[in-house]
């Protein structure tokens, strides 16, 4: 099983930057034997997230892979079926009630009591133990240098522990929670200090004296023992006060996490509102046509100076339109392709009056210009062209638009100029 588990925390955990800390042989209750692992997982970089992690063997190889995985907080019950007698087998109970198998009970117990410590450790809601053992769900005490000889190795369930109980450094933030909630206790400590420097000064007497005669003072032995005791009390108090303050340190900070989290959403949100807003105001400043505009090139007088010049006015606007130059994705837009079809609707429409008017006017001027020549024929003088001259250059520009937008019609036009010119 070591070896395993050194397989899957190199191959499927280390590169999701997690640590596996137990694990156990498991197959479905009631069902072929399919064999699979459940592996108890904490996350190597904060905020630690702790999860069970089905792991399972590839049938077409002899590697592993991740198939399902659970957090921690969503596990309700750990029902471990018999708390007396030796059972393989348990439930947990997530969104569903999977029940399983363990190839060994003590892979079982083992599996379950890692699963009480993390629950211990990181969660603040408690999970619900029914049929355990309570041994299995007694917290074993810390490991010092001085408990655990020189070059002495652990245990699989050792390391497991001391991956639970390890110790993680405080941030500039969480020091300065714990010195806010430590004032109420600074008296308690001060005073477990002075008592512990009295202590120590009484030990320095006692060592210099004669050691046999204290062995020989039965009362003094007694009294040294009482104050050992009494010591061994307030340190425990003291472990006490500071779990209970380390469980509000954890809610506070996962209040905060939540907190940084919302703030982040916020943050994004309004990025990506003023973004849409900058594309909005790009497209309502360039292919927005004024109504006046639209009014002049759909019904705008051209025979009138004033017209002409609204209608030259209007057409250079809608050519201004046509040509803008669109950001990546906008000719993507259900409303960008209708306002550039509207566009090209008010061109066509307009080159189509326009030419129909110059076309007019070209043939007017044509029979203006014959009746003009039939009466100077008599005195053998060439007619004054200046105001037909100066009634077609009030429409240069539109012949200029026309020739750049429509062609065609451009060229039609040219082709009846010539011919009553």
């Amino acid at each position: 099983m070591t070896a395993i588990k050194h397989a899957l925390q190199r191959d499927i955990f280390t590169p999701n930057d997690e640590r596996l800390l137990s694990i156990v042989n498991v197959c479905k209750a009631g069902k072929k034997k399919k064999n699979c692992f459940l592996c108890a997982t904490v996350t190597t970089e904060r905020p630690v997230q702790v999860k069970v992690v089905k792991v399972k063997k590839s049938d077409k190889g002899d590697f592993y892979k991740r198939q399902i995985a659970w957090a921690l907080r969503d596990l309700a019950v750990v029902d471990a079926k018999d708390a007396i007698k030796e059972n393989p087998e348990f439930d947990l109970h997530f969104e569903k009630i999977y029940k399983w198998v363990a190839s060994s009970t003590a892979e079982k117990n083992a599996f379950i009591s890692c699963i009480w410590k993390l629950n211990q450790r990181y969660l603040r809601k408690k999970i619900d133990f029914v049929n355990v053992s309570s041994q299995l769900l007694e917290e074993l005490p810390k490991v010092t240098e001085e408990s655990v000889p020189s070059g002495e190795n652990q245990s699989v369930t050792g390391g497991d522990e001391e991956a639970v109980d390890e110790y993680q450094e405080l941030n500039a933030r969480e020091e300065q929670d714990i010195e806010i909630m430590m004032e109420g206790c600074e008296y308690a400590i001060s005073n477990a200090e002075a008592f512990a420097e009295r202590l120590s000064r009484e030990l320095q007497v006692l060592d210099g004296a004669n050691i046999q005669s204290i062995m020989a003072s039965e009362k003094q032995v007694n009294i040294l023992m009482k104050l050992l005791d009494e010591a061994l009390k307030e340190v425990d108090q003291i472990e006490l006060k500071l779990s209970s303050y380390e469980e509000m340190l954890q809610s506070v900070k996962e209040q905060m996490d939540q907190i940084s989290e919302s703030n982040h959403l916020i943050h994004l949100s309004n990025t990506n509102n003023v973004k849409l807003l900058s594309e909005i105001e790009f497209l309502v400043n360039h292919m927005d046509l004024a109504k006046g505009h639209i009014k002049a090139l759909q019904e705008g007088d051209l025979s009138s100076s004033r017209g002409i010049e609204a209608c030259t006015n209007a057409a250079d606007a809608l050519l201004q339109c046509m040509n803008v130059a669109l950001r990546p994705g906008h000719d993507m837009l259900l409303a960008v392709e209708q306002q550039q079809q509207r566009f090209s609707d008010l061109r066509e429409n307009f080159a189509r009056r326009l030419a129909s008017h110059l076309n007019n006017v070209f043939v007017q001027q044509g029979h203006d210009q014959s009746s003009t020549l039939a009466q100077h024929s008599v005195e053998l003088t060439l007619p004054n062209h200046h105001p037909f001259h100066r009634d077609l250059l009030r429409y240069a520009k539109l012949m200029e638009w026309l020739k750049s937008t429509d062609y065609r019609k451009y060229e039609g036009l040219t082709k009846t100029m010539q011919f009553y010119a």
